[in-house]
Parts: structure tokens; C-alpha cells; sequence
């Protein structure tokens, strides 16, 4: 398997989260593997998913970044389209409640816990990612998981 094979669901669905964009989320893939093939500092294989995701991270903070720059220059209030009836009929009931919950939870929060459920890292990768120590990550991941189950619990 190669190296795109292996991390490139994982990093898009990381991204596509964090940037809300299935288009801004492959973009912010494709630079990190053309920033591992163009790094003469990068890791072996084996241990590429931290440097890769860290560097996407990098990349969709700077996007976003950009995004809301670019905002700021139009005067106009832009607002999110709603949901298509296709998208609230596919949704299920159970579904949303635990994506709301999961958007209540604080962006670090939010971030870790897809780090570790959705893209299987350690928390040592996890840490790498973020730049925490491998102990905040576990706190992060604890109270992520504490607030979701009392909020589940109380609906």
C-alpha cells in the first residue's frame, strides 16, 4: 500500500472537518503530500502519519486563515446554505444529535477526538499534531468524552 493510499481518506476527512469543504479539504491534502515529496526532512515511512497530519493541520489553519481575511474585505454578510431535503432525510435523528453535541465540545476538543476516533492516532501522534503534551491529550480526550456522554445521557 502506498503513502497516499494509506493516509489519504484519513487526512481528507480530518481536513473535510475542519474546513467544512470537500473541495478545500482534497486541496489542503494534495499540498501536504506535495510538502512530504518535496521535504528532505521528512520521517520513514512507518511514522509519516504524525508529520502528515501536523502539516495538513498547518495548512487548514492557514487556509482558514486566508478565508477569513478574505471575508473581512466584503461588506455583504454571507450566510451558510441549508441542508438539502436529500441531506435531512439521509441524516438520521440519532446522527445529528451526536454531531451537535460534538460541535458544542471546544475546538481543541473537537480536534483531538477526531484525531484519535476518526484517524485511529495515538495519542503520542496526536500530541505530535498538536503540539501538546501526550498527558493534555489524554485530558482533552477525557473531558471531550465526559461532556458527549452527560449531554447523551441528559437528551
Amino acid at each position: 500500500m502506498t503513502l497516499v493510499d494509506r493516509h489519504q481518506g484519513p487526512l481528507i476527512a480530518y481536513a473535510r472537518r475542519m474546513l467544512g469543504s470537500g473541495e478545500a479539504a482534497e486541496d489542503a491534502v494534495q499540498e501536504t503530500f506535495l510538502r512530504w515529496f518535496r521535504s528532505e526532512q521528512r520521517p520513514d515511512r512507518e511514522h509519516a502519519a504524525p508529520w502528515l497530519f501536523r502539516v495538513c493541520r498547518n495548512q487548514i489553519i492557514d487556509m482558514q486563515r486566508k478565508r477569513k481575511a478574505d471575508l473581512m474585505e466584503h461588506t455583504e454578510t454571507v450566510t451558510d446554505p441549508t441542508p438539502s431535503p436529500e441531506t435531512i432525510v439521509a441524516n438520521r435523528e440519532s446522527a445529528d444529535q451526536v454531531a451537535r453535541c460534538v460541535s458544542d465540545l471546544t475546538p481543541r476538543q473537537q480536534e483531538v477526538l477526531q484525531l484519535r476516533i476518526q484517524a485511529g492516532l495515538s495519542y503520542r501522534e496526536i500530541a505530535d499534531v498538536t503540539g501538546l503534551s501526550v498527558s493534555n491529550v489524554g485530558f482533552h480526550l477525557h473531558q471531550a468524552i465526559k461532556t458527549l456522554r452527560q449531554t447523551l445521557v441528559a437528551t
